[in-house]
């Protein structure tokens, strides 16, 4: 009898892990549209879920965190940029309001996310073909900001918070895009700021190309006007970033890369993001010597920079 029970006992709890287990697969799979060359992921939806649940650091992990592995690379970079503090954020977590979501989770539509995917991406091919046969990923999230690629060895994911105007989607996806269509050709670099400006200044020129926007509105979150600070002021930077070309910190971002109060440090009277700007200008002294997208992206930046000339002449 106690043989009998036991394996009922054993029954019953296989058959509610699988019910539970089903039941996550479900709500998954409803977030996720699956594409020829990867997905989209519709992360936000599972955080509006957390935000409907008891908003326990329990509930935001098994809700958002494990069954989204590209949310979890978020998470991790968030905390590696010092944008989140590991011991405080799952106390924050338990404070969100969802009226403070509304509106994020709302803005964009389906028609707008499945055009990033398939539009942009076929324009970019025809700028510049890819040469792998990696997976893709479009992963849309709450509740952190920014937007980025996280290349792996068989998937690129392309992550962009639903914090974003949907008027810079466009941009955003073409810039993101054309990181993975140059780190797809690119020699493995370590970090330097060397490799940071070439690999910003080739996004911003295929984005322009993809595109066909104006170069001065070519850079995601610089406003026209620090564009044309860095035309006016064009050799103070080019000084400032020639002498920290060899950077390995991750002040560089700091300095030249990132933007926003909090993140962004530029030299004293810079604007900020003058890295794009920088590395613009080489890729376009490349393209000016004659040689093509495809010869610059298979390329080592120390490489583009030297065939450049850029930092040679006054």
């Amino acid at each position: 009898m106690k043989i009998k029970l036991s394996i009922i006992f054993c029954s019953l709890i296989a058959f509610f892990l699988l019910e539970s287990n089903g039941i996550k697969s479900s709500v998954q799979s409803d977030y996720i549209i699956q594409k020829k060359d990867g997905q989209i992921i519709l992360a936000y939806k599972a955080f509006e879920d957390f935000l409907n649940s008891d908003k326990s650091w329990k509930s935001y992990k098994s809700i958002l965190l494990d069954p989204f592995p590209s949310v979890q690379k978020v998470h991790n970079r968030m905390i590696e940029w010092g944008s989140i503090d590991i011991v405080k954020f799952p106390k924050e977590v338990e404070n969100f309001k969802k009226d403070d979501f509304e509106k994020f989770m709302t803005q964009y539509d389906l028609k707008t996310i499945n055009y990033l995917y398939d539009s942009v991406i076929e324009m970019a091919h025809k700028v510049l073909p890819p040469v792998s046969n990696k997976k893709v990923d479009l992963c849309f999230y709450l509740p952190y900001g920014g937007c980025f690629v996280i290349p792996e060895d068989s998937l690129n994911t392309i992550c962009v918070s639903m914090y974003i105007d949907p008027a810079e989607a466009e941009k955003i996806m073409a810039h993101e895009y054309s990181h993975i269509l140059h780190i797809d050709r690119k020699p493995k670099e370590t970090l330097t700021l060397r490799g940071e400006v070439v690999s910003e200044g080739m996004a911003v020129y295929l984005t322009n190309r993809i595109i066909k926007i104006d170069v001065s509105n070519s850079v995601p979150f610089m406003p026209k006007s620090s564009f044309e600070w860095c035309m006016n002021n064009e050799q103070q930077i080019k000084d400032s970033i020639k002498l920290e070309l060899n950077d390995t910190s991750q002040r560089l971002y700091k300095r030249y890369i990132s933007d926003g109060a909090g993140f962004s440090v530029p030299p004293k009277g810079f604007v900020e993001k003058t890295a794009y700007f920088i590395g613009y200008r080489i890729i376009e002294k490349c393209i000016n010597k004659g040689m093509t997208i495809e010869e610059i992206c298979s390329l080592g930046s120390e490489a583009v920079i030297e065939k450049s000339e850029y930092f040679k002449n006054k």
